[in-house]
């Protein structure tokens, strides 16, 4: 049996899928990521999205919601059973989610602002070409260690 490639393995392949329906997925709405620490992460994402041009949409003591006008990114307080659970990347769940730029320049402008910030950085950034050509990204971890990313790609 044959090993199963890895997500990043999977960008930019053509699978040549036969549609099934005629519904087309307009993009992705938002996401809403579980958090730990609650105010640390409300902190991080705060900046982080901030610095990113999202604006705060709604918030509460147990949930935050930011938009760009184009995705939502949400974070709300983990249920307390899981508080010991840590994820593990190649676990069933979130791999990583990429923030796309609009220019290589604003991956470079991110990466600084990590640096600054103290931000974890996994991989500075760096051409990815197996991702495709000109692919140009930097890697990061939230306060709960699930992976992000800021990426260029220039189609």
């Amino acid at each position: 049996m044959g090993s199963t490639p890895t997500p990043s393995a999977l960008c930019g392949k053509n699978y040549n899928l036969t549609p099934t329906a005629m519904i087309k997925v307009a993009g992705i709405d938002h996401i809403v990521i579980s958090v730990r620490d609650f105010k640390k992460s409300r902190e991080f994402y705060k900046k982080l999205l901030g610095f990113l041009g999202f604006r705060v949409m709604y918030s509460d003591k147990y949930a935050v919601g930011w938009s760009n006008k184009i995705t939502r990114y949400w974070i709300v307080i983990i249920d307390p059973k899981y508080k010991k659970v840590f994820h593990k990347k190649g676990m069933v769940g979130f791999h990583h989610y990429a923030f796309a730029l609009s220019k290589k320049k604003d991956v470079d402008e991110l990466y600084k602002f990590l640096v600054k910030n103290k931000v974890p950085i996994l991989d500075p950034p760096a051409e990815y070409p197996q991702y495709g050509r000109g692919y140009y990204a930097v890697f990061f971890k939230d306060p709960d260690g699930l992976k992000l990313e800021g990426m260029h790609f220039p189609r």
